[in-house]
Protein backbone atom coordinates (compact mmCIF):
# COMPACT_ATOMS: atom_id res chain seq x y z
CA UNK A 1 0.00 0.00 0.00
CA UNK A 2 2.85 2.36 0.88
CA UNK A 3 4.40 1.53 -2.47
CA UNK A 4 1.31 2.87 -4.33
CA UNK A 5 1.13 5.99 -2.15
CA UNK A 6 4.79 6.77 -2.86
CA UNK A 7 4.16 6.32 -6.61
CA UNK A 8 1.12 8.63 -6.76
CA UNK A 9 2.90 11.31 -4.72
CA UNK A 10 6.20 11.11 -6.60
CA UNK A 11 7.52 13.91 -8.79
CA UNK A 12 7.73 11.57 -11.78
CA UNK A 13 3.99 10.78 -11.63
CA UNK A 14 2.97 14.42 -11.49
CA UNK A 15 5.50 15.34 -14.17
CA UNK A 16 3.83 12.83 -16.51
CA UNK A 17 0.33 14.13 -15.65
CA UNK A 18 1.35 17.74 -16.40
CA UNK A 19 3.08 16.66 -19.64
CA UNK A 20 -0.07 14.84 -20.81
CA UNK A 21 -2.25 17.88 -20.05
CA UNK A 22 0.13 20.21 -21.91
CA UNK A 23 0.22 17.94 -24.95
CA UNK A 24 -3.60 17.67 -24.95
CA UNK A 25 -4.00 21.46 -24.70
CA UNK A 26 -1.50 21.96 -27.52
CA UNK A 27 -3.35 19.47 -29.77
CA UNK A 28 -6.71 21.15 -29.13
CA UNK A 29 -5.23 24.62 -29.75
CA UNK A 30 -3.47 23.64 -32.99
CA UNK A 31 -6.51 21.77 -34.31
CA UNK A 32 -8.88 24.66 -33.57
CA UNK A 33 -6.54 27.15 -35.29
CA UNK A 34 -6.23 24.82 -38.29
CA UNK A 35 -10.00 24.36 -38.60
CA UNK A 36 -10.61 28.10 -38.35
CA UNK A 37 -8.07 28.85 -41.08
CA UNK A 38 -9.06 26.01 -43.40
CA UNK A 39 -12.85 26.47 -43.08
CA UNK A 40 -12.89 30.30 -42.91
CA UNK A 41 -14.69 30.07 -39.59
CA UNK A 42 -16.82 33.14 -38.90
CA UNK A 43 -16.47 34.56 -42.41
CA UNK A 44 -19.67 35.98 -43.92
CA UNK A 45 -19.99 37.13 -47.52
CA UNK A 46 -23.24 38.55 -48.84
CA UNK A 47 -24.83 36.72 -51.77
CA UNK A 48 -25.69 39.21 -54.53
CA UNK A 49 -28.82 39.07 -56.69
CA UNK A 50 -28.04 37.30 -59.97
CA UNK A 51 -31.62 37.49 -61.28
CA UNK A 52 -31.86 38.88 -64.84
CA UNK A 53 -28.07 39.19 -65.19
CA UNK A 54 -27.17 38.03 -68.72
CA UNK A 55 -24.93 34.96 -68.81
CA UNK A 56 -22.33 36.90 -70.87
CA UNK A 57 -21.99 39.42 -68.03
CA UNK A 58 -21.61 36.96 -65.14
CA UNK A 59 -17.80 36.90 -65.06
CA UNK A 60 -17.68 40.68 -64.84
CA UNK A 61 -20.51 40.71 -62.28
CA UNK A 62 -18.71 38.51 -59.72
CA UNK A 63 -15.35 40.33 -59.86
CA UNK A 64 -14.23 41.26 -56.36
CA UNK A 65 -17.11 39.39 -54.70
CA UNK A 66 -15.06 36.30 -53.60
CA UNK A 67 -17.63 33.89 -55.02
CA UNK A 68 -17.90 31.75 -58.15
CA UNK A 69 -20.86 30.40 -60.10
CA UNK A 70 -21.98 27.32 -61.96
CA UNK A 71 -24.75 27.21 -64.58
CA UNK A 72 -26.43 23.91 -63.79
CA UNK A 73 -29.37 23.95 -66.21
CA UNK A 74 -31.76 26.06 -68.27
CA UNK A 75 -35.41 26.78 -67.54
CA UNK A 76 -37.74 28.50 -70.01
CA UNK A 77 -39.93 31.17 -68.47
CA UNK A 78 -42.49 32.94 -70.60
CA UNK A 79 -41.74 36.68 -71.00
CA UNK A 80 -38.44 36.42 -69.06
CA UNK A 81 -35.36 37.87 -70.83
CA UNK A 82 -33.52 35.18 -72.77
CA UNK A 83 -30.03 34.28 -71.65
CA UNK A 84 -30.52 35.72 -68.16
CA UNK A 85 -30.45 34.14 -64.71
CA UNK A 86 -33.91 33.06 -63.54
CA UNK A 87 -32.94 31.08 -60.39
CA UNK A 88 -30.05 30.91 -57.95
CA UNK A 89 -28.99 29.04 -54.83
CA UNK A 90 -28.10 30.19 -52.25
CA UNK A 91 -30.69 32.93 -52.63
CA UNK A 92 -29.71 36.63 -52.33
CA UNK A 93 -28.80 37.80 -48.84
CA UNK A 94 -31.14 40.80 -49.01
CA UNK A 95 -34.18 38.52 -49.33
CA UNK A 96 -33.07 35.33 -47.55
CA UNK A 97 -30.60 36.52 -44.92
CA UNK A 98 -28.18 33.81 -46.08
CA UNK A 99 -24.39 34.39 -46.11
CA UNK A 100 -21.60 32.27 -47.61
CA UNK A 101 -17.85 31.86 -47.25
CA UNK A 102 -15.27 32.88 -49.85
CA UNK A 103 -15.11 30.88 -53.10
CA UNK A 104 -18.62 29.49 -52.57
CA UNK A 105 -20.13 28.23 -55.84
CA UNK A 106 -23.53 29.79 -56.55
CA UNK A 107 -25.77 27.46 -58.57
CA UNK A 108 -27.63 29.21 -61.39
CA UNK A 109 -30.36 28.43 -63.91
CA UNK A 110 -30.54 30.35 -67.19
CA UNK A 111 -33.42 31.10 -69.53
CA UNK A 112 -32.26 29.43 -72.78
CA UNK A 113 -31.62 31.47 -75.91
CA UNK A 114 -33.30 28.80 -78.03
CA UNK A 115 -35.91 27.00 -75.91
CA UNK A 116 -37.32 23.59 -76.77
CA UNK A 117 -40.38 23.96 -78.98
CA UNK A 118 -43.60 22.02 -78.35
CA UNK A 119 -46.51 21.49 -80.75
CA UNK A 120 -49.80 22.44 -79.15
CA UNK A 121 -52.40 19.64 -79.06
CA UNK A 122 -56.06 20.30 -79.66
CA UNK A 123 -57.88 20.64 -76.34
CA UNK A 124 -61.06 22.37 -77.53
CA UNK A 125 -64.18 20.34 -76.70
CA UNK A 126 -62.27 18.46 -73.99
CA UNK A 127 -63.26 18.70 -70.35
CA UNK A 128 -61.35 21.27 -68.33
CA UNK A 129 -59.58 18.57 -66.36
CA UNK A 130 -58.55 16.59 -69.45
CA UNK A 131 -57.33 19.73 -71.22
CA UNK A 132 -55.13 20.73 -68.28
CA UNK A 133 -53.71 17.21 -67.98
CA UNK A 134 -52.97 17.05 -71.72
CA UNK A 135 -51.19 20.41 -71.81
CA UNK A 136 -49.27 19.87 -68.55
CA UNK A 137 -47.98 16.53 -69.82
CA UNK A 138 -46.43 18.40 -72.78
CA UNK A 139 -44.65 20.82 -70.48
CA UNK A 140 -47.16 23.62 -71.09
CA UNK A 141 -48.53 25.66 -68.19
CA UNK A 142 -52.22 26.52 -68.13
CA UNK A 143 -54.48 29.34 -67.09
CA UNK A 144 -58.25 28.85 -66.99
CA UNK A 145 -60.92 31.45 -67.68
CA UNK A 146 -64.70 31.06 -67.96
CA UNK A 147 -67.43 32.55 -70.10
CA UNK A 148 -71.16 31.89 -70.49
CA UNK A 149 -72.07 29.40 -73.20
CA UNK A 150 -74.87 27.13 -74.31
CA UNK A 151 -72.34 24.31 -74.16
CA UNK A 152 -72.48 22.30 -70.96
CA UNK A 153 -70.33 23.67 -68.11
CA UNK A 154 -66.73 22.47 -67.80
CA UNK A 155 -65.88 22.04 -71.50
CA UNK A 156 -63.12 23.95 -73.32
CA UNK A 157 -64.38 26.49 -75.85
CA UNK A 158 -61.06 28.02 -76.97
CA UNK A 159 -57.34 27.78 -76.39
CA UNK A 160 -55.39 31.07 -76.35
CA UNK A 161 -51.72 32.00 -76.42
CA UNK A 162 -50.81 35.54 -75.40
CA UNK A 163 -54.46 36.49 -75.68
CA UNK A 164 -54.97 35.17 -79.22
CA UNK A 165 -56.52 31.95 -80.43
CA UNK A 166 -53.85 29.38 -81.31
CA UNK A 167 -54.31 26.57 -83.80
CA UNK A 168 -53.47 22.99 -82.78
CA UNK A 169 -50.06 21.96 -84.11
CA UNK A 170 -48.54 25.41 -83.63
CA UNK A 171 -45.09 25.27 -82.02
CA UNK A 172 -44.44 27.35 -78.90
CA UNK A 173 -41.59 27.26 -76.31
CA UNK A 174 -41.83 24.57 -73.67
CA UNK A 175 -42.92 26.14 -70.38
CA UNK A 176 -45.20 28.69 -72.05
CA UNK A 177 -48.71 29.31 -70.74
CA UNK A 178 -51.89 28.47 -72.64
CA UNK A 179 -55.19 29.97 -71.56
CA UNK A 180 -58.12 27.61 -71.91
CA UNK A 181 -61.54 29.23 -72.03
CA UNK A 182 -64.09 26.98 -70.35
CA UNK A 183 -67.87 27.06 -70.66
CA UNK A 184 -69.50 28.46 -67.57
CA UNK A 185 -72.86 27.07 -68.58
CA UNK A 186 -74.84 30.10 -67.45
CA UNK A 187 -74.57 33.32 -65.45
CA UNK A 188 -75.39 34.53 -62.00
CA UNK A 189 -74.51 31.22 -60.34
CA UNK A 190 -72.33 30.80 -57.27
CA UNK A 191 -70.13 27.88 -56.30
CA UNK A 192 -68.42 26.70 -53.10
CA UNK A 193 -64.76 27.67 -52.68
CA UNK A 194 -62.74 25.12 -50.71
CA UNK A 195 -59.62 25.86 -48.70
CA UNK A 196 -56.62 24.88 -50.87
CA UNK A 197 -53.82 25.75 -48.42
CA UNK A 198 -51.63 22.71 -47.70
CA UNK A 199 -52.50 20.93 -50.95
CA UNK A 200 -50.25 20.33 -53.94
CA UNK A 201 -51.22 22.02 -57.20
CA UNK A 202 -52.46 18.68 -58.58
CA UNK A 203 -54.61 18.13 -55.50
CA UNK A 204 -55.99 21.66 -55.82
CA UNK A 205 -56.87 21.10 -59.48
CA UNK A 206 -58.56 17.85 -58.52
CA UNK A 207 -60.55 19.67 -55.82
CA UNK A 208 -61.70 22.32 -58.30
CA UNK A 209 -62.26 19.98 -61.27
CA UNK A 210 -66.01 19.70 -60.63
CA UNK A 211 -66.45 23.40 -59.85
CA UNK A 212 -66.77 26.34 -62.27
CA UNK A 213 -63.62 27.96 -60.91
CA UNK A 214 -60.26 28.61 -62.52
CA UNK A 215 -56.92 28.46 -60.76
CA UNK A 216 -53.86 30.63 -61.31
CA UNK A 217 -50.67 29.21 -59.85
CA UNK A 218 -47.45 30.97 -58.78
CA UNK A 219 -44.35 29.29 -57.32
CA UNK A 220 -41.29 31.38 -56.44
CA UNK A 221 -38.77 28.52 -56.38
CA UNK A 222 -40.13 25.98 -58.89
CA UNK A 223 -37.67 25.11 -61.65
CA UNK A 224 -39.64 22.62 -63.70
CA UNK A 225 -43.03 20.96 -64.08
CA UNK A 226 -42.17 18.33 -61.46
CA UNK A 227 -41.44 21.05 -58.89
CA UNK A 228 -44.70 22.80 -59.77
CA UNK A 229 -46.67 19.57 -59.47
CA UNK A 230 -45.32 18.83 -55.99
CA UNK A 231 -45.24 22.40 -54.64
CA UNK A 232 -47.34 23.01 -51.52
CA UNK A 233 -49.86 25.87 -51.56
CA UNK A 234 -49.16 28.35 -48.77
CA UNK A 235 -51.96 30.88 -49.42
CA UNK A 236 -54.83 31.63 -51.77
CA UNK A 237 -56.96 34.56 -52.87
CA UNK A 238 -59.90 34.66 -52.36
CA UNK A 239 -59.72 32.61 -49.20
CA UNK A 240 -61.85 29.48 -49.05
CA UNK A 241 -63.33 27.14 -46.51
CA UNK A 242 -66.57 25.68 -45.21
CA UNK A 243 -69.54 27.86 -46.09
CA UNK A 244 -67.57 30.11 -48.49
CA UNK A 245 -69.22 30.72 -51.87
CA UNK A 246 -68.00 32.82 -54.79
CA UNK A 247 -69.35 33.70 -58.22
CA UNK A 248 -69.03 30.96 -60.82
CA UNK A 249 -66.04 31.64 -63.07
CA UNK A 250 -63.94 33.23 -60.32
CA UNK A 251 -60.17 32.86 -60.76
CA UNK A 252 -58.52 31.59 -57.58
CA UNK A 253 -54.89 32.67 -57.26
CA UNK A 254 -52.65 30.38 -55.21
CA UNK A 255 -49.01 30.78 -54.10
CA UNK A 256 -46.87 27.74 -53.40
CA UNK A 257 -43.35 26.64 -52.51
CA UNK A 258 -41.62 23.40 -53.44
Amino acid sequence: MKKYIRFFTSKLFWFNIVAILLVWIAIVFIESRYLKSSTNFGEQIEVPTFYKIHMDDLDEFIKGKNITFNIQDSVYLDEWPKGTVCWQYPRPTDSSGMHVKSDRVIQLSIVPLNPQMIKIPKVEEMSKRMAETTLNSKGINTKVSYKPSAVGPGYVLEQLYKGKRIAPGTSIPKGSRIEIVVSQGGTGDSTPLPNLVGLTINEARERLSTLTLSIYFECSNCLNSADSTNAIITRQNPGGGEGVNVAAGTTVTVWAEK
